[in-house]
């Protein structure tokens, strides 16, 4: 055989054997499907807020019906996702609670590399699902850390502080009586902008219309778009001195 015949051999079977690895670790197929945008989009939607119609997810992920039906397919094939009918309606949730500590982790991972957008700081702050993002949900999220009422997790998952009763409590917020429901309690959810992790869960939910209801957070009429009022300043100021001088 010529050197050429041989070098052609040799590629053909590390190609082979490539493919061979690939067919071999089941992981490498969820991760295809979790790698496409609009897919992963659908599965965290169904992990903030749980299930949720064709139509319903189509009007808040801003995409086509017939072009969110074919990834819905795609994710239920590959049994990331369940439907279930509800009258002429097709309700979708994620198959595996284990779906729902996935993302928080990968939000984790990818904060410790990920850089800032570089107009960040040209970009309002916005609400996240039904939380606060942008500079003023990661700003108070790490000042909340900084007080000990936060305890972030490697996992992405965040616990209660010793401080949490009362430093909630000052902001509107009693914990003993929020009700996760489907929903987990408090996750770090990666900033789109900033990203920085900022509060998610029925906790994050509880904070925010605490601080809209203060005052200190201001929705304009249209749109996902927060400022944080001259009475937010203040009061986040005061927030970050009491975590300093608690340090």
């Amino acid at each position: 055989m010529t050197v050429h015949g041989t070098l052609n051999l040799a590629v053909t079977l590390q190609i082979a054997m490539n493919r061979q690895r690939t067919n071999d670790d089941p992981r490498i197929a969820l991760l295809k499907e979790l790698a496409d945008p609009l897919r992963l989009r659908v599965v965290d939607r169904l992990g903030h807020r749980g299930p949720a119609t064709v139509s319903r997810l189509a009007a808040e992920l801003g995409v086509p019906l017939p072009q969110l039906s074919n990834h819905l397919r795609r994710l239920r094939e590959a049994g990331l996702v369940t439907v279930e009918r509800s009258g002429r309606q097709a309700v979708y949730a994620l198959t595996d609670p284990g779906l729902e500590a996935l993302l928080p982790l990968l939000d984790r991972i990818t904060g410790r590399i990920a850089e800032p957008a570089p107009d960040a700081a040209d970009i309002p702050s916005r609400t996240c699902y039904d939380h606060l993002g942008g500079r003023i949900g990661v700003g108070l999220y790490r000042a909340l850390l900084d007080r000990d009422a936060l305890r972030d997790r490697p996992d992405g998952m965040v616990d209660l502080g010793p401080a949490a009763p009362a430093t909630f409590a000052a902001l509107g917020v009693d914990v003993a009586a929020i009700d996760p429901g489907r929903q987990r309690l408090a996750f770090e959810c990666l900033d789109a902008t900033e990203r920085a992790p900022h509060l998610a869960g029925a906790l994050g939910d509880a904070l925010a219309a605490a601080l809209v209801d203060r005052g200190w957070v201001e929705r304009e009429p249209e749109g996902r778009v927060i400022h944080l009022t001259r009475r937010g300043e203040t009061g986040l100021r005061g927030l970050r001195a009491t975590a300093t001088s608690a340090g």
